[in-house]
């Protein structure tokens, strides 16, 4: 594995040693409260004066183990083989391969000074080997993932432009069967807003890239036509000084023309997407994260291509649900 150069993980490294420099000074405040919090009890140099303090600093490494796998996992500049795999999961437990992480080792040794009970220091060395053996599973568990989602990746990168064609089929024939079955000529979603798109089929690997990809399905799903829905259903009263969007008429049509039909996912998915274009590059927030919830993905978003890959799935699923609701009677 020495044959992986180190430039390879040179920015990784870079913002590993930035993490840790801050994760030191967390843990150095988070230490100064515990024993503040003590004294003032009048409870320093008790069982509490040691494990807590132990426990700040495993937590911190905790935070630290998983940055490093993170990070390294994330920034690898090349397609990552079996050997990187094994160099990744190298590096992020190289550190537990001590005895005593952080500043461990000096309460460790100011309890062997202070005559500590053999008993409770043994409990104290278990508990630090139960969190090296739970940190090498989390180092693990991240990779596993992490091959998951390559692979997952893969296989959309072959999918992706099969799936945006049958996407741009079904809503053809969603015009279709939706003129039909209401007697109009005005179709439900706009062709060129669909079709551009689905032709343009690009990667989706940058923050950028997403909100561009966020943004045409925004596009489409905000485009879908008010007026025939109108002269379906009538009008929806407005609710204050806004208009209800095309998103509303959609979701009252489905409701009431077709209960029963699972139409409630249907409109989660477009209004998911729709805060995720409007919310997710601002600034966190509680819709944000819900938002993302409904495709079972968390915030923040790490890993882009992923990310899309997930929505536009949903949103193909859901494009059929509604190309199986509108279809022949």
């Amino acid at each position: 594995m020495n044959h992986i150069p180190d430039k390879l993980f040179k920015y990784s490294n870079d913002l590993i040693q930035d993490k840790r420099e801050e994760i030191d000074k967390d843990l150095a405040r988070e230490i100064k409260n515990i024993e503040h919090n003590l004294e003032r009890r009048g409870i320093e140099n008790s069982g509490a004066w040691y494990s807590k303090r132990v426990e700040a600093n495993l937590n911190a490494f905790e935070d630290f183990i998983r940055f490093i796998a993170k990070s390294d996992l994330k920034n690898f500049p090349l397609p990552k083989t079996k050997i990187v795999y094994e160099k990744i999961y190298e590096r992020a437990t190289a550190g537990l391969k001590g005895v005593y992480p952080f500043g461990i080792r000096n309460i460790i040794e100011e309890m062997k000074r202070n005559k500590e009970e053999q008993s409770f220091l043994d409990s104290i060395e278990k508990s630090i080997q139960a969190k090296m053996d739970y940190l090498d599973s989390i180092v693990k568990r991240e990779i596993r993932k992490d091959k998951e989602r390559e692979k997952f990746n893969k296989s959309c990168e072959k999918e992706n432009y099969n799936l945006l064609k049958k996407i741009a089929n079904e809503l053809d024939e969603i015009n279709i069967f939706f003129n039909k079955r209401y007697g109009t000529k005005k179709s439900l979603f706009t062709y060129w807003e669909y079709k551009f798109w689905f032709e343009v089929n690009k990667p989706c690997v940058t923050k950028d890239n997403f909100k561009n990809c966020i943004g045409y399905l925004s596009n489409l799903i905000n485009e879908i036509k008010k007026d025939p829905i109108k002269n379906i259903i009538g009008e929806i009263e407005s609710k204050g000084n806004q208009e209800p969007g095309s998103i509303i008429y959609l979701e009252e049509l489905l409701k009431e023309k077709f209960p029963g039909k699972d139409s409630e996912r249907i409109i989660s998915c477009f209004k998911g997407i729709l805060t995720i274009r409007a919310k997710l590059f601002h600034k966190e927030t509680k819709e944000t994260i819900e938002a993302l919830n409904v495709f079972k993905l968390d915030y923040p978003i790490e890993d882009y291509q992923f990310t899309f890959n997930i929505i536009i799935n949903n949103f193909a699923n859901q494009i059929s649900k509604l190309h199986n609701i509108f279809g022949p009677k």
